[in-house]
């Protein structure tokens, strides 16, 4: 879902979660973005599970550090060359994850930590097709262009990094020998849910819990992420959506089976938040301003039925925390992808 952290990560076990579903996916921001962070307890600020598996926040300050992901957490890693020499700090740059080949077309997955959570399947899928990828991921940064300062809203390192991702793409198109793609990816349901508890607590005079950065990232993906899509379709890149993922709600029912990650079934209606409204939304807002025959990858069916989305499949966790998908779980979900890299190939 999930972020500069806009959430955050890693609480004391025991420790209860709140639920905002804020956004996440680290990567791209000079100034911090570390790693997931490592097992379990995720927790976030606010009123959802924790926004992004990511450490060392800049423009969050304030919000809770997540601890650093060792080799066996079950959140992707990124090449090792896309880490600053700590290996935990993600670099600035466009992270190449595939071995590159001028004449391939290429795939950039952009987003927070709603989009890092699917690499074991992109990137099995991109090398099945010899497909370049490249990943361009914040935790908790939406896909947005900056609100309007008269808003009262700073210029924070997320938008700063939109809009380097979008200089990015003109000059990849330019230069470009083959075909280029975009795979989109968000918390947008949790961004959402926060932006509900704002406008909730301005009508009524009350404190929504919220910090100001966590205010500032949910008002820019609800307002300012409809302008970046309008402004993709422009460009008439080629556009795909990553739809919402499951999540583990607030204080759900005790379950024996285990709590650190969730490895209890859950009801579907409980796991995938006002799913219809929010696939609604990403269908009038994100997906009709862009151009062509955008895909939304539904990749649900890979862990729920019609009634129920399931703690385990095949032996491995859904779950890496209350609201991000395992690496394990996210290999398996390949093929829900393939649409997206075959139309590159």
């Amino acid at each position: 879902m999930g972020p500069s952290n806009l959430a955050v990560a890693a609480a004391p076990a025991g420790r209860r979660r709140l639920l905002l579903n804020l956004l996440a996916l680290a990567l791209l921001l000079p100034t911090l973005v570390g790693a997931p962070a490592t097992a379990a307890p995720a927790t976030a600020v606010i009123t959802g599970a924790t926004t992004g598996p990511t450490t060392g926040p800049s423009t969050g300050a304030g919000f809770e550090r997540g601890v650093p992901p060792t080799t066996e957490a079950d959140f992707p890693r990124m090449p090792r060359e896309c880490y600053e020499s700590d290996g935990v700090t993600v670099n600035d740059q466009p992270c190449r994850v595939t071995r590159f080949g001028a004449k391939r077309p290429t795939l950039v997955a952009w987003g927070d930590s709603h989009a890092w959570m699917y690499l074991p399947a992109l990137r099995r899928e991109a090398r099945k097709q010899r497909v370049n990828l490249t990943m361009i991921v914040l935790g908790s940064c939406p896909v947005a262009l900056p609100l309007p300062r008269s808003r009262g809203f700073g210029r924070s390192g997320c938008e700063n990094r939109n809009l380097r991702t979008l200089d990015y793409l003109r000059s990849l198109e330019k230069r470009s020998r083959a075909d280029v793609s975009v795979l989109v990816g968000g918390f947008w349901s949790g961004y959402r849910q926060a932006y509900r508890r704002q406008r909730q607590a301005d009508r009524t005079g009350s404190d929504s819990g919220l910090s100001s950065y966590q205010r500032h990232m949910s008002t820019l993906a609800v307002e300012g992420a409809p302008r970046m899509f309008e402004r993709l379709g422009r460009m008439k890149l080629d556009v795909d959506l990553i739809g919402q993922a499951a999540t583990v709600p607030l204080d759900p029912r005790p379950c024996p089976a285990g709590r650190e990650p969730y490895q209890c079934n859950l009801p579907r209606e409980a796991a995938l938040d006002r799913e219809q409204n929010n696939r609604r939304w990403i269908k009038r807002n994100l997906r009709v301003p862009l151009s062509g025959r955008p895909v939304l990858v539904d990749a649900t069916p890979g862990y729920c039925t019609a009634t129920t989305c399931r703690a385990r499949v095949g032996g491995v966790n859904t779950y890496y925390d209350d609201i991000h998908l395992g690496a394990k779980l996210a290999k398996t979900l390949t093929g829900y992808f393939k649409p997206v890299i075959r139309d590159l190939t």
